[in-house]
């Protein structure tokens, strides 16, 4: 017959001990059993339920898991948390955007020092055909230009949410397409949602003798 080790110290103040005892009852297994199923030592599953030591988070949820149950943040109130969304909208690195900050869409992107020249609009009228916003974060809310919604105050944004946003703000009427300089498309400090050669996928290279532009010519939009 099996015997338990028995509780050395009292058990953890969250209650960790005692769930995983509880997963056990509920699957009818022995601290060999589940230990055999989690792939490790049954001195392992006895120093987690005496509280001696915890499983990791990652361990805990396979824990539960035996018992057909899942891990859940849940407030004071009752009231369950919900992981942050997959989906938000990430850089251009593929990097979340700060989770303690807002992010927004501040019109469409325009590359640094672009606002005093005669490419301004042309830059603009690109960077909504690219659906390319200009995004900022910040952790105060006073920066973001108006108040937050639910929905900023609870999750970050998706791409296309921020594309909307942009839209919302401002749309540059249609016009002519005319060349821009390449050194426009070079600067991505300020936006980090675009790499320099992924415009070259929008335009085609002219070189001339004087200097080398890139002359913009419409293409398919990529999905």
């Amino acid at each position: 017959m099996e015997i338990e080790e028995q509780d050395a110290a009292p058990v953890d103040s969250d209650g960790i001990s005692g769930l995983i005892r509880r997963v056990r009852r509920l699957a009818k297994l022995s601290q060999r059993e589940l230990a055999h199923h989690l792939g490790v030592s049954q001195s392992a599953v006895a120093k987690w339920e005496t509280g001696r030591t915890s499983p990791s988070a990652l361990m805990l949820a396979r824990v539960l898991r035996v018992a057909e149950l899942a891990l859940a943040a849940v407030r004071a109130d009752g009231e369950r948390v919900t992981p942050m969304k997959v989906v938000a909208a990430r850089d251009a690195a593929g990097r979340r955007y700060p989770a303690h900050t807002f992010v927004w869409a501040e019109g469409w992107w325009v590359p640094e020092g672009a606002e005093s020249t005669a490419w301004f609009s042309q830059i603009l009228l690109r960077s909504e055909m690219l659906e390319l916003p200009r995004v900022r974060y910040s952790r105060w809310w006073q920066h973001y230009g108006r108040s937050p919604s639910l929905a900023d105050v609870d999750d970050h944004p998706t791409w296309d949410e921020l594309v909307a946003e942009a839209r919302e703000g401002w749309l540059p009427a249609r016009r002519q397409l005319t060349s821009i300089p390449e050194w426009a498309w070079q600067d991505s400090r300020k936006s980090r949602n675009r790499r320099p050669e992924d415009f070259r996928a929008w335009a085609r290279v002219v070189s001339t003798p004087r200097s080398r532009h890139l002359a913009l010519v419409p293409t398919t939009r990529r999905g």
